[in-house]
């Protein structure tokens, strides 16, 4: 959908409203993540090289807070908040093998948070396995990824609805631009998107696309058969035909 979803800081603030008179702002908690040493803000060890890379740029922490409700001192400081809500969702992380997992599948632990971000935003509700297959499969032939999620990345809103002109444009995270994963996680990945990466399906696909209103996904190796997939979506309504 082209919704665009409240970010990360924005729900924090929220959450620390409701305890005192003293909110903490969206902008002291960008403050802190863009300026405290990614260290200190409880970023773990396998993420603090890609969070330091990108800068004093609010946006680097994206993917590492899991999503949910986490528990934290509405009354400490925006970088006590942030290490706590970095610390707790590490641990949570961690806690489902993921280090080893990132081992087998041969990536990163911050290539997998990454990779389940997109299976997040991407993947129908029973085929998060079969794509983080088709990632696995597209990364391991240097085909793009070419995913609609990563074109307009920006923490605040995605518009998932793209244009021509918009997949041209060169980001740190526009798949249609760039070979590979985005330069950052594109959302918080839930656990199930997590696992989905640690245990991909086993299969040869390269494509998928949605056919029916019912969600049903149509997973390819064969472009040919992808293009029928392609035309039965539009036919059902379900992809626009200017695509």
């Amino acid at each position: 959908g082209g919704e665009s979803r409240p970010g990360i800081y924005t729900m924090i603030s929220k959450q620390s409203c409701e305890e005192k008179d003293h909110c903490v702002s969206v902008d002291e908690l960008k403050q802190a993540a863009a300026t405290t040493p990614p260290a200190d803000l409880g970023v773990p060890e396998w993420a603090q090289k890609q969070v330091a890379a990108r800068g004093d740029d609010p946006k680097r922490i994206e993917g590492l807070i899991s999503p949910g409700v986490h528990l934290f001192d509405p009354s400490s400081s925006p970088k006590d908040i942030l290490k706590t809500l970095l610390t707790t969702s590490a641990k949570e992380y961690e806690d489902t093998g993921l280090i080893s997992a990132s081992k087998t599948v041969n990536l990163t632990p911050y290539e997998m948070l990454t990779a389940a971000s997109l299976v997040e935003r991407e993947a129908p509700a029973n085929d998060f396995d079969k794509v983080a297959r088709v990632i696995l499969n597209r990364l391991a032939i240097g085909q793009k990824l070419e995913f609609d999620s990563t074109v307009n990345y920006s923490i605040d809103e995605v518009e998932v609805a793209t244009t021509n002109a918009d997949r041209k444009k060169e980001t740190p995270w526009n798949t249609y631009a760039k070979e590979g994963l985005p330069a950052t996680p594109i959302a918080s990945p839930g656990l199930q998107a997590l696992h989905a990466m640690e245990h991909p399906a086993e299969g040869d696909w390269l494509y998928f696309v949605t056919v029916d209103k019912d969600g049903r996904t149509v997973f390819n190796r064969d472009f040919a058969a992808h293009e029928n997939a392609i035309q039965e979506s539009i036919n059902n309504g379900v992809l626009d035909s200017k695509r």
